[in-house]
């Protein structure tokens, strides 16, 4: 029996929604000058992106899934982006049957919303569907750790918390230097100490997941099969092939020949054009 991809539509209005003022700030803009031209502009460009991306969603309820990818595509070219965005784009190009494109935006979904079930659950599929069937090295236990920590919560969220500790830790000293009562300035210093070693540590987390969220330093084969080389030029010998969908790290970069990475640790070259960042 063969495993069915969870391919329903996500509906968000976080990122394409306006907030009612910025609408009702146009109205008035004679009173207030250009201070809110900015904020009209933004809001035309987000209700077209809306509009946008209703009429994808519509379209691929239809079965019309080029059409939808047309519209998820030109929503991301004027730098809107959301794991909802992203995951439907992923179910389209699933659809037509491009498994590179639609890997590319399942990973890309699960960058910024690590915790999205329905995205890993697709990914998994398509990932079967495969040529390249790579045996990953298995990860160090504390890296692999660290990195489910890291990727449990946004960067932004993880950057709230540290300010919370970095204001615990300094109410904490505030205390030990301060109070009068012995008791009280031993607890003020072991509350400002273990608050700013949580500060630390969330910090790095916070630090090390927007990294993440920026660049990841992985891609995806995009083409239906190409060469990995043994070196940076085309008459290089050619280690294997590599087909659309299978996931590489990017290591260095010579003109446009980037060194990459398998999951296995194998390691060669490919000509730029191949591939796609997550």
């Amino acid at each position: 029996m063969k495993n069915r991809v969870a391919l329903k539509l996500k509906y968000s209005d976080r990122l394409f929604s306006l907030p009612g003022r910025i609408s009702h700030a146009c109205s008035v803009l004679p009173k207030f000058g250009v201070i809110f031209l900015f904020f009209c502009t933004l809001s035309g460009n987000l209700l077209a992106s809306d509009h946008q991306f209703e009429q994808a969603n519509q379209a691929y309820s239809k079965a019309n899934y080029n059409f939808a990818i047309e519209q998820y595509e030109a929503i991301l070219a004027d730098g809107n982006y959301s794991p909802d965005l992203y995951y439907n784009l992923g179910n389209a190009y699933f659809k037509t049957g491009k498994l590179g494109k639609a890997i590319l935006n399942y990973e890309r979904t699960l960058v910024l919303q690590p915790s999205n079930k329905d995205a890993q659950t697709n990914l998994s599929i398509a990932k079967v569907r495969t040529e390249d069937l790579i045996q990953p090295l298995p990860p160090f236990f504390l890296a692999r750790w660290w990195r489910t920590l890291r990727d449990g919560l946004s960067s932004t969220t993880w950057s709230g918390l540290s300010i919370l500790l970095l204001w615990l830790s300094l109410g904490g000293f505030s205390v030990w230097l301060l109070g009068k009562l012995r008791g009280r300035k031993k607890q003020g210093f072991v509350v400002g100490i273990m608050g700013l070693l949580l500060f630390l540590l969330v910090f790095m987390l916070a630090s090390q997941r927007a990294k993440t969220e920026a660049y990841s330093g992985y891609a995806i084969i995009i083409e239906k099969a190409t060469s990995l080389k043994d070196a940076a030029t085309a008459d290089s010998p050619e280690i294997f092939q590599l087909h659309e969908g299978t996931k590489v790290q990017l290591l260095d970069q010579i003109d446009n020949w980037y060194k990459v990475k398998l999951a296995n640790g194998e390691q060669g070259w490919l000509l730029d054009g191949v591939f796609e960042l997550i």
